[in-house]
């Protein structure tokens, strides 16, 4: 149940964001950056799967995409901790604390604070459609189960071509038995002895190892 991407923005224009796995965060958010309303208000967009969640606060934009498996409220305690850890670190690099807290907030838990009445302001955030605001515009995420938390490590990884250059190597295995399977089977009709010959040597350098 993990929040998978987040981001800031400030006046309509995205000004940092933190992604823990691939899919078309930017254009989703864009689009909702163009089309929410600027005054105060916390809501959250049921999309698929997924959940949009954001706060609008002074023209100020905090967001956060998790499963439809993550609670609502685990998402705004998220959201509440980036607005003041805006306020009170705000530096270049504020996806680096983003990253942190998304870490904290998806595998540490236990650890995270809960201010008196946080948890009872999510009953009174309403949930909508995101019909509304994307239209026919879909989410799409990929290698949500392989999460990512540095900004530096998820930089041009490729995780589809690490999987087929595995599948890859154990298919050439595969062939590379199959062949010595046919060799020796050849060798053993062709010459018993010969065959004989090898498997005994094999063994012999084998216990000799």
């Amino acid at each position: 149940m993990p929040i998978l991407f987040s981001a800031f923005a400030c006046d309509r224009v995205i000004v940092n964001k933190f992604a823990s796995c691939e899919g078309n965060f930017d254009e989703i958010v864009e689009t909702m950056l163009i089309k929410l309303p600027q005054n105060n208000r916390k809501m959250t967009y049921s999309h698929g799967k997924y959940l949009l969640h954001y706060i609008v606060e002074d023209r100020l934009f905090y967001f956060c995409v998790t499963d439809r498996t993550c609670q609502r409220s685990r998402a705004f305690l998220f959201l509440n901790e980036i607005r003041r850890r805006h306020r009170t670190d705000f530096k270049n690099n504020f996806a680096d604390v983003m990253a942190e807290e998304m870490f904290r907030y998806n595998e540490d838990y236990s650890t995270i604070v809960v201010r008196n009445g946080e948890l009872d302001e999510v009953n009174s955030i309403a949930v909508d459609s995101s019909e509304n605001i994307l239209g026919e515009k879909i989410l799409l995420v990929e290698n949500e189960l392989n999460l990512k938390y540095t900004t530096t490590s998820y930089v041009e990884e490729k995780p589809q071509q690490v999987a087929l250059a595995e599948d890859k190597g154990q298919t050439n295995q595969i062939v590379f038995v199959a062949v010595i399977f046919v060799g020796l089977s050849v060798l053993y009709v062709i010459s018993p002895v010969s065959f004989t010959a090898i498997i005994v040597l094999f063994i012999l350098r084998t216990v000799n190892r």
